[in-house]
């Protein structure tokens, strides 16, 4: 019997240490309304509120006092019931507030409400998150706000655009897995879209009834309640029996107010007897307490495992970071060198054009240099066999025309090697642009790949990361857990001893 209590309560103590219904922040019940202005003063009595942002406190013996809204610190009414706790599911705002109602929808424009009301418009722009079910301690110390993603039941987070929220699914895309969807129920815990801005900058906080925690820069009193007109609402009005508290304070950080909710449990309770009851054996304490004391072991090599992975991790995405770094450089070196090619191939180009144009140059030389043979062979011929001295001088004269034509062949010739010299180092130059180019597509292929391998290797180091940080929240709270038991245990030596 006594192993089998404990095997019931082990496993549901460490996995899923939830608080349902939400998280204590200090707001404990009170027999009267107290007021607290910015002076330190304390009131007590019953408040109404009233026009022209002022309260009135009507104390004991009777008498009123008027605490305008500059006076006002904090307000604390009277309430009937156990101590305010903030919702365990809703939507946390850019501006720090905490909505603690369902969502039915999200699209690219708003996000929408079961209960919609026209003065309260909430853009996706000004939404930072979404919650669907409530964290544990362990979810609040894995979760971040500088990624858009989705954190799951298991305690994954999944990076990528957030589609939007219809019918009880949650779509995004991944970069890695293209569009996949989760239910709300069973797989999404909570949807994250941005961080949460300068929440901690002083202004007022609102704590509702239903869990929500309204945070505003500025605050109306009316004789109803409060009125908030500033983004996402407009002339939005908090009805008095609505209102648990309002603060004139810093935001306390959502995250923190998660953390802190099985703190809201007795300090000194362990949930493991608390699962078996008040008068449970002694024996079962020393078992359940063993029982704890296998679980730390395990969670302590869990979070050793997490802290190696993540350690290595590290030397991965060090590793592929350097490769792409080289893999980067590399495809700019061999750019370059395309690029000097590709000048050469066209410093030849110029090159075999002005062969060209002086090839056609030294062909009318040639054609000029025909015409004067021709001509001093006709004035030759003109002559008289007779007049030899005359003769003599014109065969001179054809004989340099004739020379000077071999010497203007002879340019054409050397000109045209010229030109096919260019034109054989412009072919070779082409194919070895060519051969440069190709190698750049395989270094840029090379590359790409050495990025999606570094990429990857990131999206893994921040998984286990979180869970590093996961297993060291569990490890955390079943320290904690230990240690409640232990005492108890003694506690309950003691009192039998005597």
């Amino acid at each position: 019997m006594i192993r089998k209590q404990t095997a019931l309560v082990t496993p549901w103590i460490f996995p899923a240490l939830l608080l349902v219904g939400g998280l204590g922040l200090g707001l404990v019940r009170v027999e009267a309304d107290v007021v607290t202005t910015v002076g330190g003063e304390s009131l007590q009595g019953t408040v109404t509120f009233r026009e022209g942002d002022a309260l009135e406190m009507v104390n004991a013996s009777g008498e009123k006092e008027r605490i305008s809204l500059a006076d006002l610190a904090s307000l604390d009414l009277a309430f009937d019931g156990p101590p305010w706790l903030i919702g365990g599911s809703g939507v946390l705002t850019a501006n720090g507030s905490f909505l603690s109602r369902p969502v039915i929808k999200m699209d690219g424009k708003v996000v929408t409400f079961a209960e919609q009301e026209d003065s309260l418009l909430l853009t996706r722009q000004h939404t930072a998150a979404l919650f669907f079910q409530p964290l544990r301690s362990r979810d609040a110390e894995a979760l971040r706000f500088n990624r858009e993603g989705i954190f799951l039941r298991g305690g994954d987070f999944m990076g990528g655009a957030v589609v939007g929220l219809e019918e009880g699914r949650v779509t995004m895309d991944s970069l890695l897995l293209g569009r996949k969807s989760f239910s709300v129920q069973t797989e999404a815990i909570a949807v994250i879209l941005r961080a949460p801005v300068a929440v901690e900058q002083e202004g007022w906080s609102l704590f509702l009834t239903d869990g929500s925690r309204l945070r505003s820069r500025e605050i109306a009193l009316t004789e109803s309640g409060v009125l908030l007109n500033e983004s996402p609402y407009r002339n939005h009005q908090i009805m008095k029996v609505e209102l648990r508290g309002i603060r004139r304070e810093g935001g306390q950080p959502i995250l923190d107010m998660f953390r802190e909710r099985w703190m809201s449990l007795e300090p000194e309770s362990p949930l493991a007897a608390a699962a078996l009851g008040e008068n449970v054996p002694m024996a079962e304490l020393v078992e359940a307490l063993a029982a704890i004391g296998e679980e730390r072991a395990k969670q302590e090599a869990a979070r050793n495992a997490a802290k190696a992975d993540w350690i290595r991790s590290q030397q991965i995405v060090s590793r592929l970071k350097a490769m792409a770094a080289r893999g980067a450089a590399n495809v700019g070196r061999m750019q370059g060198q395309v690029q000097d090619k590709v000048r050469r191939v066209e410093q030849d180009q110029k090159m075999a054009l002005q062969a060209a144009e002086d090839i056609a140059t030294k062909i009318e030389t040639v054609e000029k240099a025909k015409m004067r043979v021709e001509e001093m062979k006709q004035g030759l011929a003109s002559l008289p066999r007779e007049d030899a001295d005359r003769r003599r001088g014109w065969e001179q004269k054809v004989r340099d025309a004739e020379r000077q034509k071999q010497n203007a062949e002879r340019a054409v010739h050397q000109a045209r090697a010229i030109q096919r010299r260019h034109e054989t180092r412009i072919k070779s130059g082409q194919r070895l642009v060519d051969m440069a180019e190709a190698r750049v597509i395989k270094a840029r292929e090379q590359k790409e790949q050495e990025d999606l391998a570094h990429r990857k290797a990131e999206e893994r180091l921040g998984s286990a990361k979180e869970s590093y940080d996961r297993t060291s929240a569990d490890l955390r709270e079943i320290v904690e857990e230990s240690r409640r038991m232990e005492f108890l245990v003694q506690q309950r030596r003691t009192r039998e001893e005597k």
